[in-house]
Parts: C-alpha cells; sequence; structure tokens
C-alpha cells in the first residue's frame, strides 16, 4: 500500500474523534493541513487480507495535533482505521483523549470507541464506558463530567471529586449543536443528590440560545416564599430579552425583565419589572408617617433604560431612564435604586475636540421619599447646553479660555428659570527661577436671566408663600474676577523619604454683592468648604450663585513620600473674607470673615495601612463642623475598611438634634486558599441604631463555590417593614450558579 494513503487515513482518524468527543469543551478544529510525520517500531502490510499494521511506541503527529498508541490498523476491505492499546490524542488546544480501542469508516460518518476518557485543557474530565457516531450525531453511554482536579495529596485516589454529571447516555447532535442528557444525577462526593430524566445544553460551540436559565429560590419576611425562574430568549445576534418571573406565596406574581441590544455604533439596555398590587398592605408599621396610600390594586412597575451611541468621531449621545409608579415598589421587591432619593432620567450628547469640549443634557427627577418634595415642585431641566475652548498657549505661556452655559428650567408648580451666562478669562501661569508657582487669571462674566415666580427673600425656596412678593421678568449682572495664586514647594532628601513643603496662597478680587435675590439659585445649593476647593476662585458647584467678594486665601502641605511608595501628608487651610461677609458666605454658613479651618491627614506607609481624616473647624468657637475618616487596614487575611462622617448644622428635618453621625465597616478574612468570612455594618450614632447589618462565608475552590450570607435591614424611612434576609449561593463550574434566599 503507497505510503501516501496510509498517511492520509491516519490524518482522517485523527481529525474524526477529536471534535466529537470533545463536545463539552469549546474546541472548534478544522482539518488541518501540512507535513504528517508517523514513526512505529514495526509496519506491515498483508496484501491477500488488505491489512497495514503499524505496531510499537506508534506516533503519528500533524502540526500540534500527536496520536499515540501501540498499534495502528487500517484494514482496505471493511474501509476502517483502528486504533488500540494505550491510545492517546492530543489537539492543538491542549485537549487530551485517552482510549482503550477507536475504530472508524474511511468516510467519517461512524466510528467506535471503548473507555474513554478525555482531559480538556481547562483540566475538565470527560469519560465514558463506550461512545459512538452514527452519521453526525455522537453518542457517549454511562459518561460523566466533572471540572474538579483530583486530590493534590492523593492525584491517583479512586475518591470521587466534588461533583460531577453522571448520565445513563449523552447524545451530542453536531447539526443541532446541542447535548442531551438522559437519565443524569448530579452527584456530590460521589452521592447522587439531584436527578433529572432529561436536561439539554447547547455545546460550547454556540454562544447564545433560548432556554431556562437558572432559578432563584427565597423566602422573605414581606414576600413569603419565592421562586424567579429566567427565560433567555436569543431574539437575534445583536438582540435579546431576559423575562424573569417572579412567583411569592405573600404576594402577587412580579414580571421582571432585561432587553438588550448592540448597534453598530453603541448598546441599549431596558431593565423593567411590574405587577398589579397593593401596596399598602406592606405598609412599616415601624413608621406612621411614611405609610403607603392605600389606592387598591393596581398596576406598580418600573423601568431603567440606558443607552449609548457613537454619533460621530468627536461626538457621542445617550440617554439614562429611571421611573417608578410608587417608590415602594422597588423597596418591597429589593430591586435597585430602592433606597436612591430620587430616580434622575436624563438625555445627552458630548463632543470633544482638542481643546474644546460641548455638552447638552435633559434632566428630569422623580423624589423616592415618602415625606420628600412633591414631584411638581421638581424642576424639569429641557436643556442645559455648556461649551468650553481653551486657546493655544502663546510664547509667554498665557492663554484665553471661553465658558458659555444656557439652562431652560421649569416646574408643573413653582419658580421657573431660564439662563444664558457667558465668561471671558485670561490666564497666565509662571514658575520663577526659585522654583514658586504663580498663575494669574482675570474672567468676566456676564449672566442674564429671564425667571417667574422668584422668592425674593429666599431665592432657594421653588415654591413661593402666596403672601411673599415674587419677581417675574429679566435680572441678570456682570461679574468681573481676579485671581493669583502663589505656591512654593520645598524639598529635601532624607534617608530613604523625601520630604515637601508648600505653603499655598491666593487673592480673589471682585465686587461684592453679586447675588441679586432676583436670581434663583437651583444648581448652587449643596456646597461643602473643604481642602479641594478652598483656593478655587469659584467654589461653588454651578452657576447660579457668583462667589462674590475680596478674599484671601492660605494654607500649607507637609508630605513625607518613601522610596518604597509609602507617603504621608497634611494640609490646613483657611480663608479670609475682606470686608463684610457676602450673601454667599451666608448661604454657605461660612460665618464671618474668618472661615472655618479646613484641614487633611493621610497616613499611608504601607498598602496595609492607609487612612485619610478630613475635618472642618469652626474658627470662632473650635467646634468641629464636619469630621470624616476613610480607614483601610490589613492585608487579604485580615483587612477592615472603616467609614465615619460627623455633620453639624443638618437639616432639623433631617435630625432634630441639628447634627448626623454615621459608621461604615466591612471586616474580611481570608482564612486559607478557599475559605473566607465578612462582616459588614452600618450604625447611626446620633440615633444609636443599627441601619443595616450582616455577614457571610464563603468557599472557592477549582470547580464550586459556596456562600451564605444574611442582612437585616433597619431603615425606618422606608415606606416597606424592614426585613431580614439570607442568601445562599451554590456555583457549579462551566454549569452555573443556583441561589436560595431566606
Amino acid at each position: 500500500m503507497p505510503q501516501g494513503r496510509l498517511r492520509g487515513w491516519i490524518v482522517a482518524f485523527m481529525l474524526f474523534w477529536v471534535p466529537s468527543a470533545l463536545a463539552q469543551s469549546s474546541l472548534q478544529i478544522t482539518p488541518g493541513k501540512g507535513p504528517v510525520l508517523i514513526t512505529a517500531d514495526q509496519v506491515n502490510y498483508d496484501r491477500d487480507l488488505g491489512v497495514v499494521v503499524a505496531s510499537g511506541h506508534v506516533e503519528v503527529s500533524q502540526g500540534e495535533r500527536v496520536l499515540n498508541a501501540n498499534t495502528l490498523t487500517y484494514n482496505e476491505r471493511t474501509k476502517t482505521v483502528s486504533a488500540s492499546g494505550n491510545v492517546a490524542l492530543m489537539d492543538q488546544s491542549g485537549n487530551v483523549i485517552f482510549a482503550d480501542y477507536m475504530e472508524v469508516t474511511d468516510d467519517l460518518k461512524d466510528g467506535v470507541i471503548n473507555n474513554i476518557k478525555v482531559l480538556l485543557n481547562d483540566k475538565s474530565r470527560i469519560a465514558a464506558v463506550h461512545a459512538d457516531r452514527k452519521g453526525t450525531t455522537d453518542e457517549f453511554n454511562k459518561g460523566v463530567y466533572s471540572p474538579c482536579r483530583p486530590c493534590v495529596d492523593k492525584p491517583d485516589s479512586m475518591s470521587p471529586p466534588i461533583w460531577q454529571l453522571a448520565a445513563r447516555r449523552i447524545v451530542h447532535d453536531n447539526d443541532e449543536k446541542e447535548i442531551v442528557y438522559h437519565d443524569a444525577w448530579m452527584e456530590i462526593f460521589g452521592v447522587p443528590v439531584i436527578y433529572t430524566p432529561y436536561f439539554s445544553m447547547p455545546d460550547p460551540s454556540v454562544k447564545r440560545r433560548s432556554g431556562f436559565l437558572t432559578p432563584v429560590l427565597g423566602q422573605s419576611s414581606n414576600l413569603g416564599f419565592q421562586y424567579q425562574q429566567p427565560y433567555f430568549w436569543a431574539i437575534a445576534p445583536d438582540r435579546d430579552l431576559t423575562i424573569s418571573p417572579m412567583i411569592n406565596s405573600k404576594a402577587p406574581p412580579v414580571i421582571t425583565g432585561e432587553y438588550r441590544q448592540r448597534l453598530v455604533d453603541g448598546k441599549i439596555t431596558v431593565d423593567f419589572a411590574g405587577t398589579d398590587i397593593n401596596l399598602s398592605n406592606y405598609s412599616n408599621s415601624n413608621s406612621p408617617s411614611t405609610t403607603i396610600p392605600d389606592n387598591g390594586t393596581q398596576f406598580e412597575g418600573s423601568i431603567a433604560a440606558k443607552g449609548q451611541f457613537d454619533l460621530t468621531d468627536n461626538w457621542r449621545g445617550g440617554f439614562d431612564i429611571n421611573r417608578v409608579t410608587t417608590p415602594a415598589f422597588l423597596q418591597l421587591f429589593g430591586l435597585p435604586n430602592q433606597y436612591n432619593s430620587s430616580l434622575n432620567s436624563e438625555l445627552y450628547a458630548e463632543g470633544f475636540q482638542s481643546r474644546s469640549y460641548a455638552s447638552i443634557q435633559a434632566w428630569t427627577f422623580q423624589n423616592m421619599l415618602q415625606n420628600g418634595t412633591p414631584n411638581s415642585e421638581l424642576p424639569i431641566v429641557t436643556p442645559i447646553v455648556n461649551y468650553d475652548l481653551v486657546g493655544e498657549p502663546n510664547q509667554y505661556g498665557a492663554y484665553w479660555s471661553v465658558n458659555l452655559n444656557s439652562m431652560i428650567l421649569s416646574r408643573i408648580s413653582g419658580t421657573d428659570s431660564r439662563r444664558l451666562v457667558g465668561e471671558v478669562a485670561w490666564t497666565l501661569p509662571y514658575i520663577a527661577p526659585a522654583g514658586d508657582i504663580y498663575k494669574l487669571t482675570l474672567s468676566m462674566r456676564a449672566d442674564g436671566y429671564w425667571v417667574n415666580d422668584v422668592d425674593t427673600e429666599s431665592n432657594t425656596d421653588p415654591t413661593p408663600d402666596p403672601s411673599v412678593a415674587t419677581f417675574n421678568g429679566f435680572t441678570g449682572r456682570l461679574f468681573p474676577q481676579l485671581a493669583f495664586d502663589w505656591r512654593y514647594p520645598f524639598q529635601r532628601r532624607t534617608g530613604h523619604t523625601t520630604q515637601v513643603f508648600e505653603p499655598i496662597f491666593s487673592a480673589i478680587l471682585s465686587p461684592n454683592d453679586g447675588n441679586p435675590t432676583t436670581i434663583p439659585n437651583e444648581d448652587s445649593q449643596d456646597f461643602q468648604l473643604d481642602e479641594t476647593n478652598l483656593f478655587d476662585a469659584s467654589r461653588v458647584t454651578g452657576y447660579d450663585i457668583a462667589d462674590s467678594g475680596q478674599r484671601v486665601n492660605y494654607g500649607a502641605r507637609y508630605s513625607i513620600i518613601g522610596d518604597d511608595g509609602g507617603s504621608t501628608s497634611f494640609f490646613l487651610g483657611q480663608s479670609y473674607q475682606v470686608g463684610n461677609p457676602t450673601a454667599f458666605d451666608e448661604g454657605v454658613d461660612i460665618g464671618g470673615n474668618f472661615s472655618d479651618v479646613v484641614g487633611a491627614v493621610t497616613v499611608a506607609p504601607t498598602q496595609a495601612f492607609d487612612v485619610t481624616y478630613r475635618f472642618r473647624v469652626d474658627a470662632s468657637t473650635g467646634g468641629f463642623r464636619r469630621q470624616e475618616i476613610a480607614a483601610k487596614l490589613g492585608t487579604a487575611r485580615l483587612s477592615a475598611n472603616i467609614s465615619y462622617i460627623f455633620l453639624n448644622g443638618v437639616n432639623p428635618a433631617i435630625s432634630p438634634s441639628g447634627s448626623a453621625q454615621e459608621i461604615y465597616g466591612t471586616l474580611t478574612s481570608q482564612l486559607d486558599d478557599n475559605w473566607s468570612v465578612f462582616f459588614t455594618g452600618r450604625r447611626d450614632l446620633e440615633t444609636q441604631q443599627n441601619l443595616t447589618y450582616g455577614g457571610g462565608i464563603n468557599y472557592r475552590n477549582d470547580c464550586i463555590s459556596v456562600s451564605l450570607i444574611g442582612a437585616v435591614n433597619n431603615y425606618t424611612q422606608s415606606s416597606v417593614e424592614p426585613s431580614t434576609s439570607i442568601m445562599l449561593t451554590i456555583g457549579f463550574k462551566n454549569l452555573g450558579a443556583y441561589g436560595f434566599s431566606f
């Protein structure tokens, strides 16, 4: 028999069994081309029987495919190729088939293999007593599959793996790309625990296919027993829909779902939920002030939709829509955004150029607090437009900048505002030969407003009292400003550390009384003086308030930086307002001529110790107005994250004592390579109440993960009864995770 013909049958034999026997891997093999190397101790050809036999250390290789066997036989009469004795076939992906005997017909349509064992490239294992191919269908008899590796201490042990999937018959349809298990058992430590007469799944070559996903079981004090069964619908290659009905023993069933779509230049995601329910049946009895109104049984639902699109090479746009019929609906069923104070919806577009940025946005808001601002009094912004341009520096480093802003804000009931802002600035930075750094900025800003129903006594109240005089019409201001900054970093090298001391000074000059009460303050109400904005020419977050008057800012920063990456820094600073305090200073509670003292201390000598302390101290009384601590301590074996905040001068509607204190922390420990535990809690130190607390334990190895997590929620301002939940999740490698909530 010609050697080329024998080589051709051997190559065909190698390519036949790899794709079928490895159906449960992510392997896709196409017949390769190239030279075939054949080695054997002996090759015999019986002309009478038409049999070619290669025996003794037979090895056939083509590229990265290698076949080893004791004997390789080709029968010209039966047109079959067979290998026997310590058969091992390795493909280019590292998957290896072991068998006692293999046989395939020359047309590659039918074949058999006995005592097959497969080691996949991810170390998963497949074994079967017998395997057959009939046309495009592969069938494994008495097969098992497990991704679990043998015990490192006892690699040759016959002990069963942590888990394996065993079936009387496994059928792989190569045309339909589907794997079907008949009479299958999930075995854990060799003990059958879950049985199913029929179980099917797409083979790994299928990226997505419609079908049922892993269910979730749970128990809730408010909802009773819960069963959620997701169904995935692959609508098209670029879109899909997941429907997840939630059945509850103490509440009506809820339909939840997610729609996803990829576009050529963007993507869309829509999450939704809905049911018919009377939410008043689940009111929080511990908080009568947040009782849910009894509107009877009606539809309740929510939607959260996001999209982002590349419009051109320089422009992109999108949307982020969040709405709910009643906030208690999200809280009752534990849906996303349940603890938000408001749901914000946005449409936007933004453009980027080399030295400019432009954006256009539209905003709406929905109140989520039971006693919060009514939705009719919340603003509707359609639109707000921003444009920023920074010019090219000249030979001296000076440059021009332009900022434009416009906004149309309206309410169903309350103040309306239409704004146009234009600002031009000239900036000259300079570094002196001695190393000190200067910056001079001159700016002129013009603001124009057309407003309705502005409370001239309190321009932050969007719903003026009918007895208060209001302003309607055009108003505005011209606001020139000069800002001068200076800093001088001194550096000293000591041992393995670098010390840097940097005094900082700035002076701001602008007219007094730059904030007429006819201009409503819509975007500059949330202000906190701290080390990040102390030296800013404008310390506010928006345009409606002008940071007017003359002031000087001074402070210093001292840092020690180690060669190993550790560092420690300290900052202290204050402002002095020349003349009488401005309306801005009084509005943000800065006080007299001297502002509060602000500071920050960061100590991070190693990755195992990182603590930041920030504070704001009343200069006249020495009392703290704000304190914050953020600490990260420990290593993977034992670590803690702690955050603390103290605020003085809080709105009495939020805290009757006028102050708020809260601490939050997590403690995590990696006990060994597999086990870990964690604890978490949040406590209101003013009311001495634990808001939330809980913990969990996790086990994870190469083929299974188990987590048990418990949590208690005691938020009394929630519209729904406080709840306790326990979640057990078991994840099986390559199969998915199963969740049980109690």
